[in-house]
Formats: structure tokens, sequence, C-alpha cells
């Protein structure tokens, strides 16, 4: 049971879910996934790059690093917050990620 300002609270945020708000809503968390898919698929054709290519100029490990530290971050906070998107998203974008840093170290 929820007593005191935390039920004002909780009860107030509800209230301003309802009606043009809650469509808003409902329509992006049905993106979340294709969203995240086409964030995964634009790291796709460096990955190929990176593997293939004669000449790896102006990649940046440095860079790469940064974004898989990134995508490491979001996978626990979706873990530890039980944020299904967050975590699906984010281990996609590690594995691939991870493959370019992996690529660009052994070259």
């Amino acid at each position: 049971m929820q007593t005191g300002f935390h039920h004002a609270f909780h009860h107030h945020s509800h209230a301003k879910r309802s009606g043009k708000t809650a469509g808003i809503l409902r329509l992006i968390d049905s993106s979340a996934y294709l969203m995240g898919a086409i964030s995964v698929a634009v790291n796709v054709p460096q990955l190929i790059a990176v593997w293939t290519s004669p000449s790896i100029a102006g990649v940046s490990i440095i860079s790469w690093i940064g974004f898989l530290t990134g995508s490491v971050f979001w996978f626990a906070y979706g873990l530890l917050h039980h944020e299904k998107p967050i975590t699906v998203i984010n281990a996609g974008l590690i594995i691939i990620q991870a493959l370019i840093v992996l690529g660009l170290a052994v070259r």
C-alpha cells in the first residue's frame, strides 16, 4: 500500500499519461525494437569494412571503444531496471562493436 507523498506523486504521474501523451508513449514503445534494429544495422557496414577493406585509415579504435563502453553501460542499466528493449538493443550493439574493436586491434 502506498501512502503520503509517494502515493500522490505516483497517482499524479499516471494522470499525466492520458489521452494524447499516452498515445505518443505507446508509439515510442512500439517503435523501440525497430529503432534498435536500425541502430544495430547501421554499424554493420563499418564491421564489414574493418574486416574486409585493405585500409582502415580514418577508423578510430578509441571512438569504437567509447561506443562499446557506452553500450555496455546501457546494457547493464537495462538489466538492472528490467528494460528489455534497452537490454536487447545494447546486447546487439555490444556484439557488433566488440567485433569492430577486435578487427581494428588485430590490424
